[in-house]
């Protein structure tokens, strides 16, 4: 691309035309989100450790986990920090993520304090689960990034791999939150290294929201600063509500029941950006 290419682009762009997201599965990409997730100084990629570890005894307590060992399906697990905290517990975990440098992140981990946990590198679409579950987990509003055909692919392959009575943890976006984050003006940084590159760039970012479709567009725009190329990113987000996923999941052999209290989101400081739905396999 070339910088002409963001002067005369189109505005807005389409659901998914532009790409699905950003290269989590890029491994120099996967490297500095890696940073990221790690970071104890924000909860913007991964919780804080101390936040993990308290979603972890929170889900700890409603899968039965303190009256028997469990065996955890991690989805988009990132580096993999609630399955190492279940781990650590003596319960065994299985994670996949479409990011390299976090999944060998995370396999490092287990090796080092020999845990029982193993970790995949592979997109949940298509990846295999394996069987024998007690819990599954898809958090930190990973589910809106997929379309609902997508995302009633992975709700039946979850059931598949969970025992009846098994549970699904899902952490959607909070009515309202895709828009308000999602939907900016255009702006732009000078950066010496970033997310996007770690060469000295210009960042361009916008966000659309399509009110039909109940779905935002990011785009990111990541200009060379010695080459001047350009490379466009892009990341579809989509609003369900909780009665459209509750017909969703229970389509594919679930039971959505009330989530216990107290779950901590991570965002003491504002208003919640997510909220805990609780599905048991049938």
């Amino acid at each position: 691309m070339k910088i002409s290419d963001i002067v005369n682009r189109q505005n807005p762009p389409q659901p998914w035309e532009e790409g699905e997201k950003i290269p989590w599965d890029e491994p120099d990409f996967s490297k500095r989100m890696l940073k990221e997730h790690l970071s104890q100084d924000h909860n913007a990629a991964s919780r804080r450790f101390e936040v993990v570890h308290r979603q972890v005894d929170w889900l700890e307590r409603l899968a039965g986990g303190l009256e028997k060992d469990l065996k955890v399906l991690d989805l988009a697990c990132g580096p993999g920090l609630h399955s190492l905290d279940f781990a650590r517990r003596g319960h065994s975990t299985y994670g996949i993520d479409f990011s390299p440098a976090s999944i060998e992140w995370a396999q490092s981990q287990t090796e080092e304090q020999s845990l029982s946990s193993d970790f995949v590198h592979g997109d949940i679409r298509n990846a295999e689960f394996g069987t024998g579950y007690d819990l599954a987990i898809l958090l930190f509003g990973e589910m809106n990034v997929f379309t609902a055909e997508d995302l009633s692919l992975i709700a039946r392959k979850t059931r598949a791999a969970l025992n009846t009575g098994g549970m699904l943890m899902l952490e959607p976006h909070e009515p309202g939150v895709i828009r308000a984050n999602f939907e900016t003006a255009p702006s732009w940084s000078a950066q010496e290294s970033g997310l996007f590159s770690d060469r000295p760039h210009m960042l361009i970012d916008e966000g659309f929201w399509h009110d039909d479709v109940q779905m935002a567009v990011k785009r990111w725009y990541v200009v060379d600063s010695e080459t001047n190329e350009v490379t466009n990113y892009s990341q579809t987000v989509v609003e369900h509500t909780k009665a459209e996923l509750v017909k969703l999941i229970e389509a594919e052999g679930f039971t959505v029941s009330d989530a216990p209290g107290g779950w901590p989101a991570g965002n003491d400081d504002g208003s919640p950006e997510f909220y805990p739905l609780v599905a048991v396999a049938k």
